[in-house]
């Protein structure tokens, strides 16, 4: 835990237990959440990303691990690879085997941490179907720069180019608001059309048990309906 719950949250559980006796006050909501609170939930990722997202790309999820493996269900097929650098949590390894798919590290430049595009050009492959990134990174604290990014994403565009396939950026943020003095933690929304946000209130409200996190999938990315209903 990072910090004790906000009292937001205890008033809440208190409201949920006061009612839990009556009638339906407890049972399944639509699978990608209450439509009310997807969009509430849009105007705090769009404000966060500095893009507009719609609460209509917004899933929510059992945790950011859930978020990830609803992704990869719905996106890969046995073989297909994907991309992270390293060090990385470590099990972003099963998220891709659970289905079919496989995880390829490559190693961040020593010492710094910082991205390694040269490595990473050469990790892609026809098989590469998506791009993990974890920034603030989990464990090494390393905050890709918009550079970094942008860099990156050119030598996606050129990949996918190359090998006609699309292949998608997953930006892992649970610890997006554990930064300092400042610091910008660029948005990879803008940056590429494939894209999507995953994310958890594990850390930043400490309510791990809780299991809440979210996929929020890019306005720009092609298909985004499509995707979504795969995800739902």
């Amino acid at each position: 835990c990072i910090r004790d719950r906000p009292p937001e949250v205890k008033r809440a559980l208190e409201e949920i237990a006061a009612h839990a006796d009556e009638p339906f006050a407890i049972g399944y909501m639509p699978n990608a959440g209450y439509p009310a609170l997807r969009e509430k939930l849009a105007v705090h990722i769009s404000k966060e990303q500095n893009v507009a997202v719609p609460g209509s790309h917004v899933l929510f999820t059992c945790g950011a691990a859930g978020g990830i493996n609803v992704f990869f269900h719905a996106v890969l097929e046995r073989g297909d690879e994907v991309i992270c650098p390293a060090p990385y949590f470590v099990e972003y390894g099963f998220y891709a085997g659970n289905h079919g798919g496989k995880l390829v590290p490559v190693q961040s430049k020593e010492f710094t941490f910082e991205l390694d595009l040269e490595k990473l050009e050469q990790a892609f492959t026809p098989r590469t179907r998506a791009v993990i990134l974890n920034s603030p990174n989990n464990p090494t604290g390393r905050i890709y720069t918009r550079a970094e990014l942008e860099g990156f994403a050119r030598i996606i565009r050129k990949k996918e180019q190359e090998y006609n396939r699309l292949i998608y950026v997953v930006s892992d943020e649970p610890y997006r608001f554990l930064t300092y003095d400042g610091v910008e933690v660029p948005s990879v929304l803008p940056l590429y059309q494939y894209a999507v946000v995953i994310s958890s209130f594990s850390k930043n409200l400490s309510l791990p048990g809780e299991r809440v996190g979210y996929v929020a999938v890019s306005p720009k990315l092609a298909d985004r309906a499509k995707l979504m209903a795969g995800l739902t």
